[in-house]
């Protein structure tokens, strides 16, 4: 059977529409996984750097409980604080600016103009400030979850620096 160049576009045309839709899902599927693996990589910072947070008060109240360090000692020994707390401020604006980007990719989405010719979604100078703004949020959550690890990373070397200083000094003593 011998098409004519009028059924053969059509064809074409719904193969390339079935191709497009396929991309369309993959797409979504995509962006999906990518959403849930952003919220669970913004839960394990503000998890390890809390529980490490958690650790270390545990472990100066017992320490303080018994008179055991000078209040040099004791200060040397919060310092890693400083870094967990500051894994969890940075860990909650990762989680704040994935809010902010999916809601300015929404904004985006809902300002452009809708119209019956193609290419039927025309931007908008709102939707293009839209996209924008997400994009920089986005990009401010990236730099965040990485600035909560580096403060996991430099938590844990100060708290080894300050192990270590406790482990060369001799506690105080009642005399």
């Amino acid at each position: 059977m011998i098409l004519d160049p009028k059924e053969q576009l059509g064809l074409r045309v719904r193969a390339a529409e079935r191709a497009h839709d396929l991309m369309s899902e993959f797409g979504a599927k995509t962006n999906e996984a990518a959403i849930k693996a952003a919220e669970e990589a913004i839960k394990a910072v503000i998890l390890i750097n809390g529980g490490s947070a958690v650790a270390m008060l545990a472990f100066i109240g017992t320490i303080a409980s018994r008179d055991l360090l000078s209040p040099t000692q004791i200060s040397q020994i919060t310092a890693p604080l400083l870094w967990f707390g500051g894994g969890v401020l940075c860990g909650a604006i990762a989680s704040a600016m994935a809010y902010f980007t999916n809601l300015m990719i929404a904004g985006s989405a809902n300002r452009q103009k809708r119209e019956y010719e193609e290419p039927f979604l025309r931007d908008t100078d709102s939707s293009k400030r839209h996209r924008l703004l997400g994009e920089i949020s986005r990009w401010i959550g990236i730099i965040a979850v990485a600035a909560s690890l580096a403060c996991f990373i430099g938590g844990l070397v100060s708290a080894k620096s300050a192990f270590s200083v406790l482990a060369t000094t001799k506690p105080i003593t009642a005399d």
